[in-house]
């Protein structure tokens, strides 16, 4: 395929991301709805499933929908477990489509969307059967076409998740149309548009540009498969491996097989990214890039720009630059060979450490942050999304784009969010179960100086 042809097929994909965004959540309580009916009762395990794959498959999250992972995470199985001899996955899936369809036959001619299970793959499709009125607008009800976990467009089938072109080079490109796209609705002038509320007035400024930089998940591998910690001076200097005489054959042969050229986007990120595309600021916003992490200089910082900075300093060093204004920082713990958030300036009741008991794609306690400081030595802002697992950075993002919660708990701490630029420091704490982030409350609230301080 040729390069244009691919370019258009990424514009495409994220076309069908937009048009399906608005229907997530009805998507979702439709899933429940099916789960506590009479076609799935008695089948916890099947409820499971069918909860897993329709969740991960609206957060974008494809490569969890494949046996052997599914296997490990859903079942107990151990992750290299042999899926010829162990065939509970492929038992379960039938076992799902066979109650979809007794769920359809009974109930289809009144429900709203239809999921069903292409042959062969445990990424589900979604199909919009009926007209379903959002705050703004009717939202399109003709079914979509859809890719096959193979990648291959099916024409005429119902929507379903992208390909895996969000880790692919042109993700970025694609995702900056998305974001120019969603930003050109329209809301009421008044103060309570999501442009006129902290910190989105902060970071969109009029007349300004905004650089949205995505995190960098390879980098997250290569530290994990060096066993190395790397520092923000050795990313600025793309000095992502440790020497070469440091490093094992195996090491030094994907140091330079060109595996981990720094292209990748996090569908979460993408998700926070649609998801503020999707607030409908007043006046279009055409002065927005996005970038990945590696894709990024120590120099472009050096400018009266905004910035949006997504994921925390093991997956975007970039957040280093900005931690010294923080009261709430992430640190590597290379016992645990995990991230965690000390507190620099403990306030009554709070900790000096939070530790999380969830790693990506587990069940437990992380920890996010919303973080609105000023970019040094310059007049930008900088807006951290950021948390110690994907799940984590997704709720902060859930947070910072439910304007009407964030704004309340600015006022609830002192902070005007209609008023003049103020730098908070929010911390979450994040209920995650099999890679989702379930439940999330404000644990700690920082009101931070105008300027760096002292560590």
């Amino acid at each position: 395929m040729s390069g244009r042809a691919n370019q258009l097929d990424q514009m495409d994909a994220i076309t069908k991301v937009i048009e399906i965004a608005p229907h997530a959540e009805g998507i979702k309580a439709h899933a429940r709805l099916i789960t506590e009916s009479v076609a799935f009762k008695g089948s916890r395990r099947s409820q499971q499933f069918l909860l897993f794959v329709v969740d991960n498959a609206l957060a974008g999250h494809f490569d969890e929908l494949k046996e052997r992972t599914l296997g490990h995470k859903l079942f107990g199985r151990e992750p290299s477990y042999n899926t010829a001899d162990d065939a509970i996955v492929r038992v379960t899936a039938c076992d799902v489509r066979k109650r979809l369809t007794h769920f359809y036959s009974d109930f289809g001619g009144h429900a709203e969307f239809r999921i069903e299970f292409p042959l062969g793959s445990y990424i589900p499709e979604f199909q919009v059967l009926a007209p379903v009125l959002s705050e703004t607008h009717l939202l399109p009800s003709a079914p979509l076409s859809v890719p096959s976990e193979a990648g291959e467009t099916k024409p005429a089938r119902p929507i379903a998740p992208p390909p895996r072109w969000i880790v692919y080079g042109l993700a970025a490109l694609a995702v900056c149309g998305a974001l120019w796209l969603g930003m050109r609705g329209t809301l009421a002038t008044d103060s309570k548009s999501p442009e006129r509320q902290l910190p989105w007035s902060a970071v969109f400024p009029q007349n300004r540009h905004t650089h949205f930089i995505f995190c960098d998940p390879e980098i997250v591998s290569i530290q994990k498969l060096s066993a190395h910690t790397l520092s923000l001076s050795d990313y600025a200097n793309q000095h992502y491996w440790p020497a070469p005489e440091l490093m094992t054959p195996e090491q030094n042969w994907l140091a330079n097989s060109g595996t981990f050229r720094g292209v990748s986007v996090s569908s979460v990120d993408t998700t926070i990214l649609l998801a503020i595309a999707g607030l409908g600021f007043r006046h279009p916003l055409h002065d927005v890039d996005t970038h990945t992490a590696r894709g990024f200089r120590l120099a472009d910082f050096k400018t009266e720009d905004s910035f949006v900075l997504l994921g925390s300093p093991r997956s975007n060093p970039w957040v280093e630059l900005f931690q010294n204004q923080l009261d709430l920082t992430f640190e590597f713990d290379e016992a645990r060979k995990a991230e965690y958030i000390r507190n620099k300036r403990p306030a009554s009741g709070e900790s000096p450490t939070y530790i999380p008991t969830a790693a990506g794609w587990d069940t437990g306690q992380a920890y996010g942050i919303i973080a609105l400081v000023g970019n040094p030595n310059q007049s930008g802002q900088v807006l951290i999304l950021a948390g110690s697992n994907a799940e984590a950075t997704e709720a902060a993002g859930k947070m910072a784009t439910n304007v009407k919660l964030l704004s309340q708990t600015l006022k609830n701490h002192g902070i005007d969010p209609a008023g003049p630029v103020r730098h908070f420091e929010i911390l979450l704490q994040v209920s995650t179960m099999a890679g989702s982030s379930n439940t999330f409350d404000v644990i700690a609230f920082h009101q931070l100086a105008d300027k760096p301080r002292e560590q």
